[in-house]
Formats: C-alpha cells, sequence, structure tokens
C-alpha cells in the first residue's frame, strides 16, 4: 500500500479521508495548510499527496507548485469545493496547470478517490 500525506484544513473531511485510506491497507501522515504539508514532507515523503486548494498560511496552488519543485515523483491530488462567488472547477482546473495529477470536486467521491490512489500504487505481491 502507499504512504499518503493528506493536506487539508476542514478536520471533518481530513478524518473521513485519513479514515476511508486506512481501512484500505494505506499508511497516512496529515497536516492542516500547504505549511505543514510542507514540513511532513520533508520530515516523510510521501507517495501520494492529497490537498485541498482554499487554505490558510500556504493555499494549495503554491504548496503544488512547491511540491513539483522538491518532490516530482509524488503523485498530487487536488480537491476542492470551491469559494463564495468561485465554483470548484476554477480551482481544480489550476490546480491541474500547476502539476496536480488528478482533481475531485468536493463532497470527494471516496471510491472513486480510491480506484485513483490504485491507478498510482503498484499492487503489493
Amino acid at each position: 500500500m502507499a504512504h499518503i500525506l493528506i493536506v487539508e484544513d476542514e478536520p471533518s473531511v481530513r478524518a473521513m479521508l485519513r479514515e476511508s485510506l486506512a481501512a484500505e491497507g494505506h499508511d497516512v501522515d496529515e497536516a492542516a495548510n500547504g505549511r505543514e504539508g510542507l514540513s511532513a514532507m520533508e520530515a516523510r515523503p510521501a507517495e501520494v499527496v492529497i490537498t485541498d486548494i482554499l487554505m490558510p498560511e500556504k493555499e494549495g496552488l503554491q504548496f503544488i507548485k512547491d511540491l513539483r519543485q522538491g518532490y516530482p515523483d509524488a503523485k498530487i491530488v487536488a480537491i476542492s469545493g470551491g469559494a463564495p462567488g468561485l465554483q470548484s472547477g476554477c480551482n481544480l482546473e489550476l490546480a491541474s496547470m500547476f502539476g496536480a495529477h488528478v482533481t475531485c470536486a468536493k463532497p470527494v467521491d471516496i471510491d472513486a478517490l480510491l480506484m485513483m490512489i490504485r491507478s498510482f500504487v503498484p499492487a503489493s505481491p
């Protein structure tokens, strides 16, 4: 299974993702924003990073850009629910341009997310 880092400022979303990924056997670390996410990657690089876009301290687009520079092999999944007056599709399109491999609108379809992660991570023997 994979080592996955979840970077999400909403505790309930982070918990849902963590529980779903751990139930699949993945090793999961968490961070509440991009600044914490970079620290987590420095301490223990993850194979897959799931990141929100709109977060405090270091937002997701800058975080994705930093990941691409420092951890080019990490697979990045960007998630976003948008913001008042801004649909999630705008954020997700920008995330793809910044280097996210795949994007998911919130609320996240966990089954689709798990399938995406399976495509990134080779099956264990």
